[in-house]
């Protein structure tokens, strides 16, 4: 957006007052990479890097520019902001509603309008893409890679059969590769950073700040945050049966 642009539009029959929505960066961070890579007609001719892979090379920067704590500097040290205010996605999280908040919380003089978003709330849908799918696009990629059965393209009807193996796993329980050490402390330094210059010192020095963001991170660094190990699935005694009948089929 062209803040400068848009402030001279309006000015000078309306102030300006933008709400920054707050979402802790693991999770930020996490989500920006399925809405960048799930769609599949924009990952034709690029390697597809897991989460894992492609962090460490765009975490900082991200962070730095796209993320909340950046984009409330910029507008900050817009001229014509009137106002600029933090949406906590995490403060009474069960029952965050995007919506309901802006208008009821930063939406001057419209109380109407916050009946309204309050009386039609819905169970809030994440519409990024879903984990399995995810995980799929990245075992069919590397499978294409190290392609050992002679798969001739997107079209052999044998991908059907590999899809239905491949949704047959258990992902509970399946193999996984997490962040090194090292990455892992920079992702909980940024977003203790994030936190804390983001959300009133009541908040983050209450249980469900600071504390909460730990006890959530470290729920997620072992599992959401990681990817399946596609190397350790084609090397099990289970898949190397199934890959030597697919090949002689």
């Amino acid at each position: 957006v062209n803040i400068t642009k848009l402030v001279n539009y309006l000015a000078p029959h309306y102030k300006v007052h933008v709400v920054v929505y707050y979402r802790r960066f693991y999770d930020w961070i996490h989500s920006f990479y399925n809405q960048l890579h799930k769609r599949p007609e924009k990952q034709k001719g690029k390697v597809f890097l897991s989460f894992v892979e492609w962090l460490p090379q765009n975490m900082e920067t991200y962070f730095h520019t796209t993320y909340s704590p950046a984009v409330y500097q910029r507008y900050k040290h817009s001229t014509g902001i009137y106002n600029i205010s933090v949406a906590n996605m995490h403060y009474d999280a069960a029952n965050f509603d995007s919506t309901e908040a802006f208008l009821c919380e930063h939406l001057d003089q419209a109380p109407r309008a916050c009946e309204v978003a309050r009386f039609n709330k819905k169970d809030s849908v994440n519409p990024s893409a879903s984990s399995n799918w995810m995980d799929w696009m990245l075992f069919r990629e590397r499978f294409r890679r190290h392609n050992s059965i002679g798969l001739i393209s997107g079209e052999d009807e044998r991908w059907e059969r590999i899809e239905e193996k491949f949704n047959s796993l258990n992902m509970t329980s399946i193999p996984r590769v997490c962040l090194p050490d090292d990455m892992k402390d920079k992702l909980l330094q940024l977003s203790l950073e994030a936190e804390m210059a983001l959300t009133p010192e009541w908040w983050y020095r209450s249980e469900e700040g600071l504390e909460g963001l730990k006890f959530d991170f470290e729920e997620k660094i072992n599992s959401q945050l990681c990817v399946i190990d596609t190397k350790a699935i084609l090397m099990s005694p289970e898949w190397q049966i199934f890959l030597t009948e697919l090949e002689v089929s």
